[in-house]
């Protein structure tokens, strides 16, 4: 029995032993988390647009470091070293800049601004005006050009060159040139506004997509006659048939007027005038299954008035021959 006693006793000494082992106080040290300065909020900010002003632009941005920082831009080291938190940099040309600042601390720790998925550093856009328009047709000075004429000239963007937009300005002085087409997207452009033997003024202003503009030097042209005096409303006779209806010419293409009543069957026809020999013709068209017209005459610049013989076929067989008189209505 008192081996079992002894045993007994012995087996309590060690578990008193190991609880007071537990209850000892764990006295490792916490480990210190050292984290380098993180630069923040940049200027010009992160996406901005800003003007092609010089060639200086200064770069900003927050952040406390014991050390110096090191300035990247475009993915090349700028200047490394920088004490403050300010760097003037020179950017002679327009286009995108990406930069970022680093920094090493004592305890041998890197930060820098590059953060998200894709690790991008932060950007600005150097914007410069578009390059000065170009007016290239018609000449300057030109004279005889048609009312129905292109406008055309040339232009061009360090940044932006296929999203340039166009503002046309015409006028009858340099000083009364109006908007006469705003937001092309075309280098060209046909007026809708000429009048025939009338000297004109013209320029173009390019508008890239920040909004920054150039306008074009102004250049002059002349257009030629016109056929303004053949259009409007008429009254067309024919004697032929003891008959006359109305009908009305609207201006086409160059040097062209246009009916759409014409025989007063609501056939569009096109009347292309000679505005030299003051001549007119209508080419062979098929007006309906089986039939077809040809026309021509002479015109009438003082009074509009236009007058010619016709000749109808149908199936290849002359139905008709006679003269049509078309007399310009006056005003009520």
């Amino acid at each position: 029995m008192k081996n079992k006693y002894l045993i007994i006793v012995l087996l309590l000494g060690l578990a008193g032993m190991f609880t007071m082992q537990s209850c000892t106080k764990d006295e490792s040290p916490t480990p210190v988390v050292y984290k380098a300065a993180v630069p923040a909020n940049p200027t010009p900010a992160d996406g901005a647009v800003v003007p092609l002003d010089g060639t200086s632009y200064t770069l900003k941005w927050e952040g406390t470091t014991t050390t110096n920082w090191d300035v990247y831009v475009n993915d090349e080291l700028y200047k490394a070293g920088v004490t403050g938190n300010t760097l003037a940099i020179t950017i002679p040309h327009g286009g995108e800049v990406s930069w970022y600042v680093e920094t090493k601390d004592a305890n041998g720790i890197v930060s820098n601004n590059i953060t998200g998925p894709a690790r991008d550093p932060w950007y600005f856009f150097v914007n410069s005006a578009p390059d000065v328009p170009v007016l290239t047709a018609p000449a300057d000075g030109a004279t005889n050009f048609s009312v129905v004429g292109t406008l055309k000239w040339t232009a061009n963007d360090a940044e932006d060159n296929g999203s340039l937009k166009y503002d046309v300005y015409i006028g009858t002085s340099e000083t009364t040139m109006g908007l006469a087409a705003t937001g092309l997207t075309t280098t060209s452009y046909v007026p809708t506004i000429l009048l025939g033997n009338t000297k004109y003024y013209w320029k173009v202003t390019a508008v890239d997509p920040h909004g920054a503009s150039t306008t074009s030097l102004v250049r002059t042209f002349t257009t030629g006659p016109d056929v303004a005096p053949y259009v409007g409303d008429y009254i067309c006779d024919e004697p032929a048939e003891d008959y006359s209806y109305d009908i009305s010419f609207s201006k086409g293409l160059p040097n062209t007027i246009v009916t759409k009543n014409y025989w007063n069957s609501g056939w569009t026809a096109t009347f292309t005038v000679n505005l030299t020999k003051n001549t007119y013709t209508v080419s062979s068209f098929t007006a309906d299954a089986g039939w077809i017209i040809v026309e021509s005459g002479t015109v009438d610049p003082a009074t509009g008035t236009i007058q010619g013989d016709y000749t109808l076929w149908k199936n290849g067989i002359v139905q008709e021959t006679g003269v049509h008189t078309y007399t310009k209505k006056l005003p009520e």
